[in-house]
């Protein structure tokens, strides 16, 4: 050959697609450096790699373009601006791919990056390969103008596969959508695969190959611009290297496994070129796989670490740093497996949820943990302290009964102390129960049969604990069967009460309050009974202290205040001069409705308001007096009566008595029982009560009138009597009854049949006789009446005579035990709060 190459005839078609491929590739560069200029951080370093990048490329294109169509170039000429513009698109190559790594989100930690490198380096080498087997002797697609001998030739074809591969591994992996971070590698691998055709056109593949390569990279000029500067940043990638990790590391020795049997079966050899991609491929891969199984490593180590803190934390409390319920329950199993002493202390704070109201939830868990810290000061190794939630707290000791409970009374005396705080100290004290091993043991100790020790030995610190509440607080209690057995009947009352009404197992028993001396029934308090078909006759003081507890009070109030409504007209509409007395508990009577339920009683019943009494027990005047008289004065104005009941029993002042709008005074059975009686001094009479005495005297210069309650003995009367007290009431005039019964009291009182009343002290001459008709008719009393209120004609007479009213036949059996007389009388009896 004479040294140069035939002149390459550029058409006016070529030459205006060379000049828009290099004013494309231009304006591509010009959008990728302004949006250098507009971004900030790892973007901005990102898109100046790739700019740089660009403004290579464009420059190797224009290079390649010109001396593609220049006519007077030797070979050797055309070789050289081959291999610059070879040159030039690797290193533009290295730009992009560098850029493209550096974008946030592609690439996480090292040892990622590193992972990434060598998927892209065994795809490029799978590309590299299959491209050497498509255009390499037998098969050579592109013909004679494949020079594959061409030394820029095979720096082009590598950055090409190179370039490609890592691109492809990052769009691939990259989270959906993807199109920005795909159209950002397209553009880059077009680029450089422009490049390496410019080269190949330049190397002897003629004008039209290099054409066709200088449009391919203008285009993915373009395309990269437009990537990252008419849109958003392609944002956080996130690739993932761990999931589909086999599909990378195979596919592509897939693809080379067969383009080399293709390569075989065509009668193709392997040069050292060959061997040696398919080496690079194969320590790439191993490469990887090690990468990936030490990051696997690291990962399951990483894992297990925080499943190990997971863990923990699961069974810590956050607050103390103590161990919660979860951790408690799971040591406490295995000690209770493992046998051996143990012993479980319950703990509650008294009065805790007052400080969170007072002085903050800040201060109520600074003391929380103050608490948690004195648990663990007096911890042994084998102990557990834990918090189980709110100020419940437990710990879980393996020590001799008798240790735990000197444990207990430790605990007791430590968190007993003040607890120091910026707003000054906090005191606070606990309740403390105590259950062991030994009580699992207990026969005599209620027990589901499927019921685990664990669980049972939890129920039973509860139990101790509520009966350490019950018992005042601030003390320890250990666990009783005993105790288990009243709360679980505790718990049966409580759930059959809520139906009791709706199941018609409720009803009202009347005591009769009689004149004194005449002994006649003139009025009567309405005491509520419960009988239940399994529990039996379920006691007054049983049940209405729960119903107060749970709320049902004013349900049963509301009930008792209608029936006795309803049997009082009965007996007024029968011609009965009568009264009925109603007790009403202390929350019926801070009720805002309660005023409207008792008038609304009252009229539904057409019961005229004076023959209605409401008694208020002592024990209510020891709540807000301000309140109290508030709530009296509305009842009064209805027209109803009030009674202080158990006047007395220690609560009531005598400057609280003159504010009290009431009418009647009930004199407590505690001073009705004196034990000795005594005598008039300056005049004759029999022996009185000295207490009644005063009581009356004070009750008559307060314009009231009263009533003795609880009066169970002849002698006990004529003491009342003798006091001057009118009206009584006790077992000596009757129990409790039903209305038929009381009714038939009052037909008799009424008929004038009368029995002489019993001698008093044996002193014959002291038998009050109120046969004679003349000393019945004097004696006759009236119901009371408020005070400052004009007397109010009694209507018809209630009899003549009468004598002392016997205990009444028809008494319910299942009331023998709630009426016994003398000092261990019932409630019902002594003041007749069997409704309170």
């Amino acid at each position: 050959m004479s040294g140069r190459v035939d002149p390459v005839q550029f058409s006016p078609v070529m030459i205006a697609v060379a000049m828009l491929s290099g004013l494309g590739a231009t304006t591509a560069t010009g959008l990728l450096v302004v949006s250098v200029r507009h971004r900030s951080g790892g973007y901005r370093q990102a898109h100046l790699l790739l700019a740089t990048g660009a403004t290579v490329a464009t420059l190797s294109l224009v290079a390649g373009l010109v001396a593609a169509a220049s006519q007077d170039h030797h070979h050797g000429e055309r070789t050289g601006w081959a291999t610059a513009v070879a040159i030039g698109i690797a290193v533009s190559g290295l730009f992009g791919c560098a850029g493209l790594l550096r974008m946030p989100g592609v690439v996480g930690s090292p040892s990622g990056a590193v992972r990434l490198l060598l998927d892209g380096v065994i795809a490029a080498a799978a590309f590299w390969f299959v491209g050497w087997v498509l255009f390499s002797e037998p098969t050579r697609l592109l013909g004679e103008t494949a020079h594959l001998d061409c030394a820029p030739i095979l720096l082009a074809t590598v950055s090409a596969a190179l370039a490609a591969g890592l691109n492809a591994v990052v769009a691939a992996r990259a989270p959906r959508p993807r199109t920005r971070l795909a159209g950002l590698c397209c553009g880059v691998t077009n680029t450089v695969c422009g490049g390496l055709g410019v080269a190949g056109g330049l190397c002897g593949g003629g004008p039209r190959m290099a054409l066709v390569g200088g449009v391919l990279l203008a285009v993915g000029l373009l395309s990269a611009g437009l990537a990252v500067h008419t849109t958003d940043p392609p944002g956080e990638v996130a690739a993932d290297l761990i999931r589909r990790d086999s599909e990378y590391a195979f596919i592509p020795m897939i693809a080379m496994a067969a383009s080399a049997t293709y390569h075989l079966f065509q009668d193709g050899r392997f040069d050292a070129l060959a061997i040696t991609a398919g080496s690079l491929e194969g320590f790439a891969l191993v490469t990887r796989q090690y990468l990936t199984l030490h990051d696997m490593r690291g990962y399951a180590a990483r894992l297990a670490e925080r499943e190990a803190h997971f863990r923990e934390l699961a069974h810590t409390d956050a607050l103390t740093g103590l161990a919660n319920r979860r951790g408690l329950m799971r040591v406490l199993s295995s000690a209770v497996a493992a046998g051996g002493p143990v012993v479980l202390l319950s703990l509650d704070l008294d009065g805790f949820k007052h400080v969170n109201d007072v002085r903050g939830h800040d201060v109520g868990d600074a003391v929380l943990a103050e608490v948690g810290r004195r648990l663990r000061v007096h911890q042994d190794p084998g102990d557990l302290p834990a918090r189980l939630g709110g100020d419940e707290f437990a710990v879980l000791t393996r020590r001799s009964p008798a240790d735990a409970d000197q444990l207990a009374r430790t605990l007791l005396n430590a968190l007993d102390e003040a607890y120091e705080q910026p707003g000054g100290p906090v005191f606070l004290s606990v309740s403390v129960g105590v259950a062991g091993r030994v009580d699992l043991d207990d026969a005599t100790a209620p027990r589901h049969a499927d019921e685990p020790d664990v669980e049972v030995l939890l129920r039973h610190a509860d139990l101790a604990l509520r009966h350490a509440k019950q018992q005042g607080k601030n003390r320890v209690e250990r666990y009783d069967a005993a105790h288990e057995r009243m709360l679980r009947r505790r718990t049966t009352v409580e759930h059959e009460l809520r139906g009791a009404i709706g199941r018609d197992e409720l009803r009202l028993v009347f005591q009769p309050v009689a004149s004194l001396p005449s002994v006649r029934p003139v009025g009567a308090e309405a005491l509520l009974r419960w009988r239940h078909p399994e529990l039996g006759a379920v006691r007054p003081d049983e049940f209405i202290p729960l119903a107060e507890e749970c709320g049902m009070i004013s349900a049963l109030g509301a009930w008792v205040l209608d029936q006795a409504c309803l049997q009082l007209s009965r007996w007024l509409a029968d011609g009965h001069d009568v009264w009925v007395s109603v007790n009403v508990s202390p929350k019926e009577l801070h009720a805002e409705e309660y005023v409207v339920q008792v008038a609304e009683a009252l009229r539904a019943h057409g019961v005229p308001p004076q023959r209605l009494v409401l008694e208020v027990t002592e024990h209510t005047v020891a709540t807000d007096v301000d309140a109290l008289i508030r709530r009296l004065t509305a009842l009064r104005r209805t027209g109803v009566r009030i009674a202080l009941d158990d006047f007395g029993a220690g609560y009531s002042s005598l400057g609280q008595l003159r504010r009290l709008p009431i009418d009647i005074l009930k004199i407590d059975h505690s001073l009705v029982a004196e034990h000795e009686p005594v005598r008039p001094v300056d005049r004759e009479g029999p022996p009185f009560a000295p207490m009644v005495d005063v009581v009356m005297r004070l009750g008559h210069q307060l314009g009231l009138e009263v009533i003795a309650e609880g009066v169970t003995s002849p002698t006990e009367l004529a003491a009342v009597v003798a006091a001057g007290c009118r009206f009584g009431q006790g077992a000596l005039f009757g129990w409790g009854v039903p209305a038929e019964h009381l009714e038939a009291m009052l037909d008799a009182a009424t008929s004038g049949g009368a029995r002489p009343v019993p001698p008093i002290d044996g002193d014959p001459a002291a038998r009050l006789d109120p046969v004679d008709p003349t000393v019945a008719r004097t004696d006759r009393i009236d119901p009371p009446r408020p005070r400052s209120a004009p007397a109010e004609p009694t209507g018809r007479g209630l009899g003549e005579t009468v004598s002392a009213v016997a205990e009444p036949t028809g008494r319910d059996p299942g009331e023998t035990e709630s009426a016994q007389v003398g000092p261990g009388v019932a409630q019902d009896i002594r003041g007749g709060a069997a409704f309170r």
